[in-house]
């Protein structure tokens, strides 16, 4: 599993992304449903936001992030993603950053 960090950048003035943030809400919901998101917020002020994620390659994390619905509707953008892997962090992430071992 390859571990990433995004910042997203909006193309347009937040207060035009009003109508399409429930979907966006609901968006983030089905990735930590899924494992795939460990955090996200905006930034401050509300120019973009980052989001810490997980997939199986960057193709497959490029195919989640194309159903972002501010993304969709051309109004953002993820500006940069960068992959890392983690050397060290508390205890609680383990499971989250573990590879998977198959055995379920």
């Amino acid at each position: 599993m390859k571990h990433f960090l995004l910042e997203g950048e909006h193309l347009v003035p937040f207060s035009e992304l009003s109508d399409l943030v429930p979907l966006h809400h609901a968006f983030l919901q089905k990735g930590y449903d899924d494992g795939v998101f460990l955090f996200s917020g905006p930034q401050i002020p509300a120019h973009g936001g980052f989001l810490a994620a997980r997939a199986e390659s960057r193709k497959a994390l490029d195919t989640i992030l194309a159903e972002e619905p501010f993304v969709k509707a051309g109004k953002m953008r993820f500006s940069r993603v960068t992959e890392f892997d983690a050397a060290q962090y508390q205890p609680i992430l383990q499971d989250w950053f573990r590879e998977p071992s198959g055995d379920a």
